[in-house]
């Protein structure tokens, strides 16, 4: 037997009273799992939302790794550019100049990134369609919020060595090798 109660308030305090009417009406009457519709809500929809919660996790582990490797990849180059920053700096270049150079090469890796992704993420959409709940595999707020955020990441890791090359001393610099 499957009973539902209606109830303005709390309605777990009502559960020892309504336990008290069981036993009233047949003391063999067990009173299983009572539990409110949030909680049966809940416990219904918990695999989703772990499944939600890992996806973001990873998500977020992922735009970690893409930072780190960007950061990783830009700060070497310009490392190993240093004599050329140097250079144009001594020559008359101006650091916003410098700046915009590391910051195009990087937004360029990151177009790259994106041309080679957006294809892989909407036939991976095509391939989870149940799992998605109310989102549809063709989303363009979804891509365009993913789009944001790779570009968020990528002007985030490249703003440090883009700072670090447009600071750099052209003396040292051409001491540098």
């Amino acid at each position: 037997m499957h009973v539902e109660l209606r109830t303005t308030g709390n309605p777990e305090a009502l559960i020892p009273s309504i336990r008290a009417v069981l036993r009233d009406m047949d003391p063999n009457l067990p009173m299983q799992k009572p539990m409110t519709q949030r909680a049966q809500f809940d416990e219904s929809f918990w695999q989703a939302r772990l499944f939600a919660r890992l996806a973001m996790f990873f998500g977020l582990i992922a735009a970690f790794l893409v930072a780190t490797g960007l950061y990783g990849t830009l700060a070497y180059r310009v490392s190993r550019r240093t004599s050329e920053i140097g250079v144009r700096m001594a020559l008359g270049a101006q650091r916003s100049q410098v700046l915009w150079m590391v910051l195009r090469e990087s937004l360029l890796i990151s177009v790259a990134g994106v041309a080679v992704g957006v294809p892989l993420a909407i036939a991976g959409a095509q391939l989870m369609r149940s799992m998605l709940f109310g989102v549809m595999p063709g989303d363009s707020i979804s891509y365009l919020a993913a789009l944001l955020g790779v570009t968020l990441v990528a002007l985030v890791a490249t703003l440090i060595p883009a700072r670090r090359a447009a600071s750099v001393d052209p003396i040292v610099a051409l001491r540098h090798e």
